[in-house]
């Protein structure tokens, strides 16, 4: 071979080199970027994941169940979820509620919020009232009048139910046609389809009509944010229920226990109940409410119908009422098989010598 020959060789040998370690640097450079794109999509699926879950995510304060949510910082954890024995004591001159652990309570104030399975309630809190030897008041039809801590040694309970679920419920069996007719009047007053009520109608603070602004609330019928008026005392508003709202939850957050009709037929809750009160075989115990009987035969004979455009227009009227409902029960999660009640002991509640029952009207 002769040196130019030679020469040109080693030249192309050198050029082969170089030009299969610019293709092996590429090739470690692709393979870099390829496993830096999959970190990459790692992170942010698996943020997106975590934020996701956030918030079904469960606490357990008080050894209690509950999702986190994003709440102000003052609202405190619902009593449907979390009932308590603490006694409010009368407010002090600075107007402050104090509370107290070690008082036994010698009375129950239940407000009975209609057409949430109040009168099966009355039965269940009658027999806690005479298993205790305890004062029981029972309040319906006016607003939560009595202001925590009023009355010393008082336990506060109320009952609730989907807001809209309770409207049409009460549309259904005392809004539909007239109780006091069927009732009083049953041989001439027949329910009809010509004498019934329409379900369109029923879409006001008071029922069929608006609820009075110059005297306190009266829940006898009503249709549209009966839980805010019930428990602020205020029939009407200027501010789209934002007052009535702040005024209804700051009183319903501070009684011991509300009862949540939905969870009626769950025997977990049940037994939580029963165990908080300390009486057994007491709840969801049969119990006829006024004009029941005849309503539900002449629902029975003429089936109620809803237009979808009725219900969806009662949905949205009932938005702040809705909300109110939704932050009192959403301290469970949809499947929460555990309610970590407290239990009632020997010294929960004090016998009285001259216990009764008020406020019964059935």
């Amino acid at each position: 071979m002769s040196p130019s020959s030679a020469a040109s060789s080693r030249q192309r040998g050198r050029s082969l080199l170089s030009h299969h370690r610019l293709l092996l640097l590429i090739s470690f450079a692709a393979a870099a970027c390829f496993f830096a794109v999959q970190l990459w999509a790692v992170a942010i699926v698996g943020s997106k994941t975590t934020s996701s879950r956030d918030p079904n995510l469960r606490l357990p304060p008080h050894n209690h169940y509950v999702k986190r949510r994003s709440k102000p910082a003052a609202l405190k954890f619902s009593p449907a979820c979390h009932p308590h024995y603490r006694v409010a004591i009368p407010s002090d001159t600075t107007g402050n509620t104090t509370w107290s652990t070690s008082i036994p309570f010698n009375r129950i104030y239940f407000y009975h919020v209609r057409k949430a399975g109040g009168t099966m309630l009355r039965k269940f809190l009658k027999k806690v009232a005479l298993t205790h030897n305890i004062h029981l008041e029972i309040q319906e039809g006016k607003y939560a009048r009595e202001e925590i801590g009023s009355r010393p040694g008082t336990m506060y309970v109320t009952n609730l139910r989907d807001p809209v679920e309770r409207s049409i419920s009460h549309f259904k069996y005392e809004g539909r046609w007239d109780c006091r007719q069927m009732i009083k009047n049953a041989t001439h007053y027949i329910p009809s389809l010509q004498n019934a009520k329409k379900f369109e109608d029923w879409d006001q603070t008071g029922g069929f009509i608006a609820s009075r602004c110059d005297e306190p609330f009266s829940f006898h019928e009503c249709a549209v944010n009966c839980y805010i008026q019930s428990f602020s005392g205020q029939g009407c508003t200027q501010d789209d229920w934002k007052t009535q709202f702040t005024l209804a939850q700051e009183k319903l957050f501070r009684y011991n226990l509300i009862f949540i009709y939905e969870r009626f037929k769950d025997l977990n809750y049940v037994k939580a109940i029963e165990q908080f009160f300390g009486v057994e075989k007491a709840f969801n115990q049969e119990s006829n409410y006024w004009c029941g009987p005849e309503s539900k035969e002449a629902n029975k004979l003429y089936p109620l119908t809803t237009k979808f455009e009725a219900i969806m227009k009662l949905e949205n009227k009932n938005a702040m009422d809705k909300r109110f409902y939704k932050e009192a029960v959403s301290c469970w999660d949809d499947d929460v098989s555990e309610y970590s009640f407290p239990k009632a002991s020997a010294d929960t509640f004090a016998p009285q010598n001259n216990s009764k029952i008020t406020g019964d009207a059935y």
